[in-house]
């Protein structure tokens, strides 16, 4: 679930000025002890960002299995990007055309060929908005 109306309002604020500006820090890492609302506050900016530029987002939860295996990330985040951006989508066909089995790989392959250089080839093509990726509970995977 999403946060509740009027609470976490500082914090929600605070990351989406971040992600709506121009700067060198490209990740916001929230950490904090367990049952302290980081998913919640996760929910929230997805919906928040789901109309401009959320680009992809994985939930990880230890209750399903599909959600707990780490190797389904980088093909996850791939596929929502490519969805986001047709830039993207063309590069990482290229890729994939290479290497169907791509998602398959190592974690490293993975993020340096679903991810890394298919990115190289959309950034600089993308609008001023910049798009966002949402990673939340990586320690349940």
């Amino acid at each position: 679930p999403a946060c509740t109306p009027d609470t976490r309002v500082e914090i929600l604020e605070k990351i989406m000025k971040w992600a709506n500006t121009t700067s060198e820090d490209q990740v916001y890492w929230i950490g904090g002890m367990a049952g302290t609302g980081k998913s919640t506050i996760a929910k929230s900016l997805c919906d928040g960002f789901e109309k401009e530029n959320l680009a992809g987002a994985f939930f990880c939860s230890r209750q399903l299995e599909a959600c707990r295996d780490h190797t389904r990330i980088i093909p996850t985040i791939a596929y929502q990007l490519a969805r986001y951006s047709r830039t993207f989508a063309e590069a990482l066909t290229k890729e994939l055309e290479k290497d169907r089995d791509l998602a398959d790989k190592d974690i490293k392959k993975q993020m340096d060929l679903l991810l890394k250089k298919p990115w190289e080839v959309t950034a600089h093509k993308l609008t001023a908005v910049n798009a966002i990726v949402i990673i939340d509970a990586l320690d349940e995977c």
